[in-house]
């Protein structure tokens, strides 16, 4: 297996429990209402603990989380019921180098780097801007690389073709 592949299967495998635990948060919470302690306090999924960070984050780097909005809530709903399903299937779909996760991954990555410019355009032009940019940063920075690594390795219409079977045809 490549490296990069090792590197695309790891990546799934944060951003699975992320969508499945943090993102899952905005996306139950209802709509333009601030999620607040007293309102998730008793929820038994996320662990209180992930409940926690999310809250550090938020009151520290991103409070557009806090408020929910109708894009917030749209966006961060297809992490856990949408991609994290995606991150399952591609992984196995990389591991088994089927050649039909092509298309599916490129669509995938526009639609990630398209949901995370969202953000960033809040974080900076925003209402309630980023309150640490350069956290803001390191923390959803790698979304808006990541899908330009996917386009880089699944842009060739032979993706799990090996150099060795290309120089057998010449």
């Amino acid at each position: 297996m490549r490296s990069i592949d090792k590197l695309i299967i790891g990546s799934f495998s944060v951003f699975f429990i992320f969508a499945i635990s943090i993102d899952y948060i905005n996306s139950v919470a209802p709509v333009n209402e601030e999620i607040i302690n007293e309102n998730t306090s008793k929820w038994i999924w996320p662990p209180q603990f992930v409940l926690k960070l999310f809250y550090w984050w938020c009151e520290n780097v991103d409070p557009i989380l806090l408020h929910n909005d109708y894009l917030v809530k749209y966006l961060t709903f297809l992490s856990p019921f949408m991609f994290a399903p995606f991150y399952l299937i591609a992984t196995y779909a990389i591991y088994n180098e089927k050649q039909w996760i092509r298309m599916p991954m490129i669509i995938f990555s526009l639609i990630l780097f398209f949901d995370l410019n969202y953000f960033f355009y809040q974080a900076v032009f925003g209402i309630e801007k980023a309150k640490n940019l350069l956290f803001f940063i390191l923390g959803y920075g790698y979304y808006q690389i990541f899908p330009l690594i996917l386009i880089y390795r699944f842009w060739p219409k032979n993706v799990f073709k090996k150099k060795s079977d290309r120089r057998k045809k010449n």
